[in-house]
């Protein structure tokens, strides 16, 4: 066949054609994805993009074959569930949380992640789902059982966190709050004693003694419940409202109290709900 002008110039604008519908197709995908993430668009899409806390047993942590495991993995698992979904699950450092759902990365936060008001002003919280114990961790020889024992003590707590907020709220005057970047080296200024005592989650606590076995330092009292949420983006209100009624439905059928026993040795405490 004899190629000609006329000829080469139904190739190309058939070829630029096939371009532009390539593009409008993308362009299509890309607005698709940057819309609100629905139970709808989860359910034709067939899977839950769920971000999970890493490095934060028995909240997140990771098996003998190197899978995401713990708490809230079991939690982010019953949602799929409920969903009719697979799970697909995306572990996260506690501080890489917030941004991958900002970033649309992820459908939804199940990361042990407590509802602050700061936090609150980007991302929105359904109600709580688990809870911890924040609870003072002091070398043995400290005698305290509530933190009036404290006073005049020098408490270590992770900046901004909640254990932040909470021991500035109920210390005692006189007491000095010393802020560090994160629970590890919180529990480190004890063991040296840089600080007088630290205020960190109960797990935690009893993990970092675990892993320092010959550390002159124990578990004393814990001094408040704080619960934990889930987290969507501030676009995703009917996801939100399909989450506290999961979380509701988990709550009654003892779902959350079984998962609580399994992995915090404990019953589900008395959450809040908003």
């Amino acid at each position: 066949m004899t190629d000609t002008p006329s000829r080469r110039t139904a190739f190309a604008a058939a070829a630029a054609g096939a371009v532009t519908a390539a593009a409008l197709v993308t362009s299509k995908q890309a607005a698709a994805q940057s819309g609100p993430v629905t139970t709808e668009v989860i359910t034709q899409r067939g899977s839950m993009i769920i971000g999970v806390v890493s490095g934060v047993p028995p909240f997140g942590i990771v098996d003998e074959r190197g899978n995401p495991s713990g708490y809230d993995v079991d939690v982010a698992n019953a949602l799929a569930r409920f969903m009719g979904v697979r799970a697909e699950l995306v572990p996260l450092t506690p501080v890489a949380r917030i941004p991958a759902l900002q970033s649309r990365r992820i459908d939804v936060l199940v990361a042990t992640l407590g509802p602050t008001p700061e936090r609150a002003k980007t991302i929105v919280f359904p109600m709580p789902y688990s809870a911890f114990r924040l609870s003072i961790m002091a070398p043995r020889e400290l005698q305290a059982a509530n933190l009036r024992d404290l006073a005049g003590k020098r408490i270590a707590v992770p900046r901004g966190s909640p254990q932040d907020t909470t021991v500035t709220r109920l210390a005692m005057p006189g007491t000095n709050v010393v802020r560090f970047d994160d629970d590890a080296t919180c529990a480190q200024a004890v063991f040296s004693r840089q600080v007088d005592a630290a205020a960190l989650p109960d797990t935690t606590i009893n993990q970092i003694l675990a892993q320092n076995r010959s550390a002159n330092a124990e578990l004393k009292f814990a001094f408040s419940l704080q619960p934990n949420s889930m987290a969507v983006r501030k676009d995703q209100m009917e996801l939100h409202q399909w989450l506290n009624n999961t979380i509701y439905w988990m709550k009654i059928s003892g779902e959350l109290d079984q998962l609580s026993q399994k992995w915090l040795n404990a019953p589900l405490p008395e959450l809040p709900v908003f």
